[in-house]
């Protein structure tokens, strides 16, 4: 009998080439993802790390552009009361980035490009259609426009423009854009607020950061959305240590000096999205907004560690240091704190534990 051959056939060259060509293509394709991650991921930190709202329409309308190489961005803001328009003309020279900022005082100019479900917009450029968002430039080929809502209502819409007919297609997934809306407005209502407080009285005189009654307003909207949007609420209630003896020794001067450095430094560490307010006398608190509780302690472990590294001047010769303790509570899926009542009593129990278990320290609410 014929014996039967059962060796494999060796690849030809040109199998091998082609798999090679594959697989280097698709790691390509994977550095890219990367990349464009990592771009987001930086984007996205400026945004939250910005100092108030004109740094941060600066990076919207400005750095939003180059960053992603886009032909231009525009935003389209709410405003029937004048509100943004009067924060922001306190400005002697109006920036460059200021004829990109649109306004309206009609929701509907915004909700008209909207299906029910007020997801991000792709198409090809209309001028009929597009030039009211885009009145600065000219050849727009395809087009992303984005709602930006807050509390379940439209306070505006930012507007990408590109010269490629490719850049933005209807049948695109707009998860990354979804994202990309939440957080701007976020960033954007946070930078209303703080520019705001300055004039309806909820700034504390001596420090210059937000007070207990725009907490008491803030705590109430954040547990709000954090039961709607099913996402964490952490609450760091801080006390700084032996204060009374600071005043007893040096006197109540130095005992200002001492909270005024101390709210510099919160307010450095600070996100843009956190809420900062003096809660009275030397405890201060802070509302960490879809934060965990491993973030959250890292946060606080951080300004734990900045204020005991820092060296309190409180008088031309005289420097001090200074402890404080923190209380880290919780709203979670998980958690038994539901109210708002429920959230800063634990997170004040848990800063009275921290000082009973030896003070400068950090104690997480069991």
């Amino acid at each position: 009998m014929d014996r039967i051959s059962t060796s494999k056939s060796t690849p030809m060259p040109r199998d091998v080439d082609n798999l090679q060509s594959k697989l280097d293509a698709l790691i390509r394709i994977a550095k890219h993802n990367e990349q464009k991650q990592r771009n987001f991921q930086e984007y996205e930190l400026s945004l939250f790390n910005s100092s108030g709202l004109h740094q941060l329409l600066a990076i919207i309308l400005e750095q939003h552009r180059v960053r992603f190489k886009l032909s231009d961005v525009t935003l389209l803001l709410l405003d029937p009361e004048y509100e943004f328009r009067r924060l922001l003309d306190n400005s002697a020279t109006p920036p460059a980035w200021r004829k990109h900022l649109l306004f309206t005082e009609d929701k509907n100019m915004i909700s008209q490009y909207f299906s029910v479900l007020r997801k991000p917009r792709l198409s090809s450029y209309s001028e009929h259609i597009h030039q009211s968002l885009f009145p600065s430039t000219q050849s727009l080929q395809s087009v992303a426009i984005l709602p930006l809502i807050r509390q379940d209502k439209f306070i505006g819409t930012l507007n990408l423009g590109s010269r490629s007919p490719k850049r933005f297609q209807a049948d695109m997934g707009t998860q990354f854009l979804q994202h990309l809306s939440a957080v701007i407005s976020t960033c954007i209502e946070n930078g209303r607020l703080q520019e705001n407080i300055k004039q309806v009285g909820l700034l504390d005189p001596l420090t210059g950061i937000n007070n207990r009654r725009f907490f008491d307003q803030r705590i109430e909207e954040e547990v709000t959305l954090s039961h709607r949007n099913k996402t964490p609420l952490s609450c760091l209630f801080i006390d700084l240590d032996h204060f009374k003896s600071i005043n007893d020794t040096h006197g109540h001067q130095a005992g200002d000096i001492v909270l005024k450095e101390v709210a510099k430094v919160l307010a450095d560490i600070m996100r843009t999205s956190d809420v900062l307010a003096r809660y009275g006398g030397e405890e201060f608190v802070i509302l960490l907004a879809n934060t965990d509780q491993t973030a959250s302690y890292e946060t606080a472990e951080r300004i734990r560690k900045r204020i005991e590294e820092t060296p309190f001047k409180i008088s031309a010769k005289k420097t001090i240091s200074v402890t404080m303790s923190i209380g880290l509570a919780l709203i979670a899926q998980q958690s038994d704190i539901k109210t708002t009542q429920q959230l800063v009593s634990v997170a004040d129990q848990a800063v009275y534990a921290a000082k009973v278990a030896g003070r400068n320290r950090v104690h997480i609410a069991s």
